[in-house]
């Protein structure tokens, strides 16, 4: 169920989206921080449509274009007159574009260009800033006589927080269009990733998801899980990082990778991290704009895998299966009616009052489509052929059952929605209708 707080976020979405069809607006910001994904680089002028304090982001547009963005309210300024926008922005000129990477862990950020001032955050190493300004502060000691080289920078971190930090343990560097790094002190270090044997071959591997391994082991070829499109894409051909699972599709332009530590990699100017565990398996971590993560495990599959095949011939599987359905003319019960599976996939069922409303909803009609959609448990292979899903015309319910094509004709057993998980039959209903047809 979802929680309250997700709910007020969807409605708050929804009731910005009212407002966004029309010329209303908050005014226009400056963009802090590069938008990688959507192709806007810190600097640019954008339009705000909504303001969310539940969901803590902003609904934003390019002046002009149609499509609209959600960002987190600390990546752009305030709203305000498009001339105040770009006035706020201007004191940030200096520095457009300019981002710094920790060397160390543990710089503090703090809240006055003072070593002495209160901290305000702590930057781990390989942590990305952006530079806003510099300002006078007071000179960072080493020793009792030697000034150490660099400036008081007031950085933005990601995450929102803002405060000063010392630029010596900063390698400093710009970026371009889509976030691509395109000068700076970590040139250096994305030109030996390059050189990097291993990340060479993670990023020219095929990558599907983790789940993939076991149910090929276990020939349970669901196929609303297997597809080829499910994946993790490096962006090394396609031009686009991918995580496409169930549920989940982020993306970012491929700008490449860098080696931050060992065995892991970030994608230049993307939320995208990666870990290789082995040659065979990696771990994907994305950041989400509220600064949580999300990680996801790929493997690879040996190279006498052919997934395509396979799931053609899963497909083939459960096409035959209703074909043999097809075959019989009808299918009668003297209790439960008559059952036509037609070619097409689509079925007539009269005379089924009996199993009305317990098995079969009174809004349903004597027609619709039937499918082979989940898979049997080992516990069911051996008693049961498959499992027919039928959705009636008139019903937004799909309606399940076990069943068994004999020589004298077919048994079914309707089944609830708590005997399947994962797509596979696990459990009985609990008080089953069985039901046997004649040919």
């Amino acid at each position: 169920m979802k929680s309250i707080k997700s709910v007020l976020v969807v409605l708050s979405f929804a009731f910005a989206m009212t407002f966004t069809s029309c010329s209303r607006s908050l005014g226009y910001s400056a963009v802090l921080w590069d938008l990688p994904e959507y192709g806007i680089q810190d600097g640019q002028i954008v339009k705000v449509y909504f303001k969310s304090n539940i969901s803590h982001v902003y609904i934003i547009g390019l002046p002009g274009e149609s499509e609209r963005y959600e960002v987190p309210l600390w990546q752009i300024t305030e709203p305000s007159s498009k001339k105040n926008a770009e006035k706020t922005f201007s004191a940030y000129n200096e520095y457009i574009h300019q981002y710094g990477k920790m060397k160390v862990d543990g710089l503090p950020v703090r809240a006055e260009p003072v070593n002495t001032s209160k901290q305000v955050y702590r930057l781990h190493k390989d942590e990305v800033v952006k530079i806003l300004y510099k300002g006078e502060g007071q000179a960072v000691m080493v020793g009792k006589n030697e000034k150490l080289p660099g400036d008081w920078l007031y950085v933005l971190t990601e995450g929102g927080t803002k405060g000063w930090c010392f630029s010596y343990n900063l390698s400093m560097f710009e970026t371009g269009a889509n976030g691509v790094i395109v000068s700076g002190d970590v040139q250096e270090e994305v030109v030996a990733a390059n050189d990097d044997t291993i990340l060479e071959q993670v990023l020219n591997a095929k990558w599907y998801p983790e789940v993939y391994a076991r149910l090929l082991d276990e020939k349970q070829i669901d196929l609303e899980t297997i597809k080829l499109a499910y994946g993790f894409d490096t962006g090394i051909t396609s031009g686009k990082v991918i995580v496409n699972i169930p549920e989940k599709y982020h993306t970012a332009k491929y700008a490449g990778a860098e080696k931050i530590r060992d065995n892991t990699y970030q994608f230049i100017g993307t939320p995208f991290q990666m870990m290789v565990r082995n040659k065979n398996t990696i771990v994907v971590n994305y950041t989400l704009r509220d600064g949580s993560q999300e990680a996801y495990t790929f493997i690879t599959l040996p190279e006498d895998v052919d997934l395509a095949k396979i799931i053609e011939a899963e497909r083939t599987r459960r096409n035959n299966l209703l074909n043999e359905l097809f075959k019989v003319t009808s299918f009668n019960s003297q209790n439960y009616g008559q059952l036509v599976i037609n070619s097409g996939k689509t079925f007539t069922w009269t005379g089924y009052t009996l199993l009305v409303p317990d098995v079969i909803p009174s809004s349903a009609k004597g027609r619709g489509t039937v499918n082979v959609k989940y898979l049997l448990s080992k516990d069911f292979a051996s008693r049961y052929d498959g499992v027919l899903t039928f959705k009636f015309d008139g019903c937004s319910d799909e309606i399940n059952f076990l069943y068994k094509l004999t020589n004298e004709g077919l048994n079914l057993e309707n089944i609830d929605y708590y005997s399947i998980k994962d797509n596979v039959v696990i459990a009985r209903a609990s008080n089953p209708t069985v039901m046997f047809f004649n040919r």
